[in-house]
């Protein structure tokens, strides 16, 4: 009887604090990052995770894992900024946003000392291709620039002097606009009749 209660503690031991989900992954395709927060204290460690993640699934997931056991989970979903989509667009749209969980840990975690020889990762490789990539970006970005040139700055066809020239003319009064076609006798009289009329209010106002 003493070996079952001792064998019954041992199990409980290994369980957490809280009920397990029933969920089974067998595929994951989701990505987890463990995000370093210096003002965070040792009992809590905060996430990167899917919007589809809920608290209950990243709980579970590092229990299932790593064995680290939970007591409470914060989310918050972070909009992103309105971004432009390239140098030369007026087409803005906001990025997906990320979501971020703050959980309490049972026991406290301490992140290491940031090493200071990079060397073993490869880092001056990883400079010299960033260094690389954003060259790279400047340059099609300059490619890509372009003016909207003004219709006033481009030179002038021929027909568009001649007609400059014969407003100019027609401004100063020395050429008289006609289009060629001979109107109606009758637009005689109605012109007449409206000159007569202006000309009536205009003395009955002064």
């Amino acid at each position: 009887m003493a070996e079952a209660v001792k064998a019954a503690k041992a199990a409980a031991r290994q369980l957490p604090g809280f009920k397990l989900g029933q969920k089974q992954v067998f595929l994951p395709n989701h990505v987890i990052t463990f995000l370093r927060k210096e003002h965070l204290p040792p009992n809590e460690a905060c996430f990167q995770v899917p919007l589809r993640f809920t608290k209950f699934d990243l709980r579970d997931y590092l229990w299932n894992l790593y064995k680290v056991e939970v007591t409470k989970v914060r989310s918050y979903v972070k909009q992103q900024p309105l971004t432009q989509r390239n140098s030369h667009s007026r087409s803005w749209y906001r990025p997906q946003p990320s979501k971020i969980m703050t959980v309490e840990l049972a026991k406290p975690f301490q992140w290491p000392e940031a090493p200071s020889d990079l060397e073993p990762w490869s880092h001056e490789l990883w400079k010299a291709r960033e260094d690389l990539m954003e060259k790279r970006n400047e340059e099609q970005i300059n490619q890509h620039k372009f003016e909207i040139s003004m219709k006033s700055k481009e030179e002038m066809s021929k027909e568009r002097k001649e007609l400059k020239g014969l407003a100019e003319s027609m401004i100063k009064g020395e050429v008289k606009w006609d289009n060629g076609v001979a109107l109606d006798p009758k637009w005689d009289d109605v012109l007449k009749e409206a000159r007569r009329k202006d000309d009536k209010t205009f003395w009955e106002d002064m």
